[in-house]
């Protein structure tokens, strides 16, 4: 005979079985009236070890049941909350895993396990602090705990606390040297901190190079080779260990976006195409292949749909947005609204995409413009009528006011503003220097004599790696050194005495110096000095866009890959440069020897 939850318990107890005997999970009680229970024995370890069997062999909605099954029966059961815990971190649901552990942990606070199983929960729901605290705990009472300090290692790279992280990684390669998991994650992380220092790039490679070897069929330890290989220029051995890993998985979204972005690059645009469009349709939602697709779409002339691709950096580009309250604009009119535009990415993009302040206050906008401080002074007198303020982490408390109706980062106003080539206004210069340092400067360059005044750089600030095949050094500029009759003028920002001396010594020439001017930090004055020369020449850096940006006669050094000339043989945003460009394939030098000749003809 069955009995049912609501019947009399057959013990004689006088109690419902609910309450009585289905209570008592030990199994068999003597009965008061002599009677021993006919219900089978309750074992919640035997269900436990099947749920756990089930789950090691896949079967998760069957360990599920059993858990369930054993905590309807016992609730505060410490195991099944926590295998349970686990069967849901494995189906994703980490928010309703981290409260199942939470418990587990409350209830047997001495088990590793379920403090380790917590500390990956809260590193997948990126709370990273929890995380950390949660790692760094299990430390404390098991300091050789493998699997917490690779934990920990990875909460810390959330954080973006690289050094600390590296650190925690090379612990785990001194215990064991050949683990691929450490290697890689390792060789990640030296990337990242890489990007800021070549001696981590080189690390990087060395550690990659350990993965490949213990596991040579991982097509993610040939793609992150890759993409280091890149970072240092290397461009041919980049695209073997990235062809390599397609080779290996040829459905590797990664190795199809870092292979379509370094042909990008070299000006293979078809292929760079097809290997984004494959990294999109693999991954639809992979921001660095849409972002990485907008320089292929704008090269094209495909304007409007690059700077669609465009906005994906606001997801690709990490701690990209600013922290303000009010929506987005999104394109709606806005006559009599209050319009915050902030800039972005670097002083160069600042520069770029600010002449498109102008068109948000003909468009009926009041401006508030958040900037590089040091751009500060020249929006405020290049657009009369704004609101200006240097970039504060945490924003001015003005930009956080409810009277604002909408912002908007500055690079994504020209796909409301500059849809097609044909909106690119004509133009004398959109900055405004100021009036008593350009005659200050004016009167500098005067007392040189004669000759036309040519403003020089030839770098960015940042060097090394593949920055470095996208700018000259001062030793290929001979043939226009060589030139009688110039005087030059330096405009290169950062330290660079060193560069200058040794253009005086290869060639004789002298390039001055503006005395008491700091170019990287004045930036109002060098735009002074900028517009009072009769020509510039500098690669694609913010010294080029200076130029273009107050109505400089300018001679840009440009890659024929280089998205902003938009598909044409011209630079759009500024009608005072004219673009000399080079191939990849092409030497600076080469190229410099055209822009010699022309300036001899200039000089005549």
């Amino acid at each position: 005979m069955t009995t049912g939850r609501n019947d009399p318990c057959p013990c004689g107890s006088g109690k419902k079985y609910k309450r009585c005997c289905e209570a008592n999970r030990a199994g068999a009680i003597p009965a008061k009236t002599g009677q021993i229970h006919t219900q089978p024995a309750f074992n919640a370890q035997a269900i436990l070890n099947e749920a756990r069997q089930f789950l090691s062999k896949g079967g998760l909605p069957q360990a599920e049941m059993l858990c369930r099954k054993l905590l309807g029966a016992q609730p505060d059961h410490p195991d099944a909350l926590h295998l349970l815990g686990q069967i849901a971190h494995r189906v994703g649901k980490n928010e309703e895993a981290r409260k199942l552990v939470e418990q587990a942990v409350l209830l047997r606070p001495g088990n590793m396990t379920f403090r380790l199983e917590l500390a990956n929960i809260q590193y997948d729901l990126a709370h990273f602090d929890d995380a950390i605290a949660a790692a760094e705990e299990i430390l404390k009472r098991k300091p050789d705990s493998f699997e917490a300090r690779f934990t920990l290692a990875l909460a810390l790279r959330g954080q973006g606390r690289l050094a600390e992280c590296i650190a925690q990684y090379r612990k785990l390669l001194a215990r064991q040297a050949q683990n691929f998991a450490v290697l890689l994650n390792l060789g990640a992380a030296l990337k990242t901190a890489g990007e800021k220092d070549e001696a981590l790039l080189e690390e990087a490679l060395l550690v990659l190079g350990k993965a490949v070897r213990v596991n040579p069929d991982s097509a993610h330890a040939h793609c992150m080779t890759g993409v280091v290989l890149n970072l240092q220029g290397r461009y041919e051995e980049a695209i073997a260990a990235l062809k390599r890993a397609l080779a290996l998985d040829p459905n590797n979204a990664d190795a199809h976006c870092n292979l379509g972005v370094i042909l990008q690059m070299l000006g293979e645009t078809e292929s760079a195409l097809q290997h984004l469009s494959r990294a999109i349709a693999l991954s639809p939602r992979m921001a660095a292949a849409h972002w990485g697709l907008s320089p292929v779409l704008l090269v094209s002339g495909d304007i409007a749909a690059g700077w669609e691709k465009y906005e994906w950096r606001l997801s690709a580009l990490e701690g990209f947005c600013r922290p303000f309250p009010q929506p987005w604009w999104q394109g709606e009119s806005l006559a009599g609204k209050t319009l915050l535009i902030w800039g972005e990415q670097g002083v160069g993009d600042e520069i770029l995409f600010g002449q498109c302040v102008a068109d948000a206050v003909q468009a009926g906008a009041r401006v508030i413009v958040e900037c590089e401080p040091r751009l500060a002074p020249l929006f405020l007198r290049s657009f009369p009528g704004i609101e200006v303020h240097g970039k504060e982490n945490p924003p001015h408390p003005r930009l956080l006011q409810n009277d604002i109706d909408c912002h908007i980062p500055m690079g994504s106003l020209v796909r409301w503003f500059r849809p097609a080539v044909e909106h690119f206004p004509c133009h004398d210069g959109y900055f405004r220097p100021d009036a008593g340092r350009l005659a200050h400067w004016r009167e500098w360059l005067d007392g040189m004599g004669p000759g036309p005044r040519v403003g020089i750089s030839w770098r960015s600030m940042k060097r090394g790696g593949e920055r470095d095949s996208f700018y000259t050094t001062l030793a290929q500029w001979g043939d226009i050194f060589r030139l009688p009759g110039i005087v030059f003028v330096n405009l290169q920002y950062g330290e660079c005495r060193d560069e200058l001396e040794e253009a005086r010594r290869l060639f004789g020439v002298e390039i001055h110096e503006a005395p008491g001017l700091n170019l990287k930090d004045e930036l109002d004055d060098a735009a002074a000095l900028t517009r009072a020369l009769d020509l510039v020449i500098a690669p694609n850096t913010s010294v080029f866009a200076m130029a273009g940006a107050v109505g400089t006669p300018t001679w840009l050094l440009n890659l024929d890959s280089d998205w902003t000339m938009l598909g044409t043989d011209h630079m759009p945003w500024f009608p005072s440069v004219k673009v000399y460009r080079k191939r990849w394939a092409d030497s600076w030098e080469t190229l410099l020897a055209r822009v010699a000749s022309d300036l001899a003809r200039e000089v005549k």
